[in-house]
């Protein structure tokens, strides 16, 4: 799921990183964090791993011996994915952190919380990982706040509605399952 920047915990899982990704980390390891925040933002929003096909009109001109023909008809367009964008965003909050801004780092994580299914058990994976150890204790007080919420994250609405149409099913009669 996560890319991380440790020098000791180089790991990756999921979609292949960019040439920005790996600039990013080499940048990270040169202590050259600024630089590496750039990257890892230009790995947000430039092409990577998704791929859209889309239909295009111009499969060459009727009656025109020069235009250039599309025999299938498809284009495609190339994005970075969803997962591709959060592994830049953990690493630019490894940056910030090791840049000294604390702040920042934390907004960082909170965002990126808010995008992942299991925001508790994403937390708790930052509390061991060195990158974030200046940031250690906000991931500490962040993760208390967490359990008082329920967890949070991507499906906490659904959770909500859930418990919610439970309580109403069992006001009725209605057995849940």
């Amino acid at each position: 799921m996560l890319a991380l920047v440790a020098s000791s915990a180089s790991w990756v899982v999921g979609p292949s990183l960019t040439p920005h990704h790996e600039r990013g980390f080499e940048l990270y390891r040169a202590r050259e964090y600024e630089r590496a925040i750039r990257m890892f933002e230009l790995a947000q929003t430039l092409p990577g791993a998704g791929v859209d096909y889309k239909r295009v009109k111009n499969a060459g001109q009727a009656g025109s011996a020069t235009a250039p023909p599309n025999p299938r008809e498809w284009g495609e367009a190339r994005f970075a994915t969803q997962q591709q964008k959060l592994i830049a965003q953990y690493n630019i909050a490894c940056c910030c952190s090791a840049m000294g801004d604390g702040v920042r780092a934390l907004e960082i994580v909170r965002a990126y919380l808010d995008q992942v299914a299991e925001p508790l058990d994403a937390l708790n994976e930052m509390l061991v990982d060195d990158d974030l150890l200046p940031v250690r204790e906000g991931l500490r007080g962040l993760r208390e706040e967490l359990k008082r919420e329920g967890g949070g994250g991507l499906f906490a609405p659904l959770g909500k509605l859930n418990d919610s149409m439970r309580s109403l099913a069992e006001s009725v009669g209605v057995e849940w399952k």
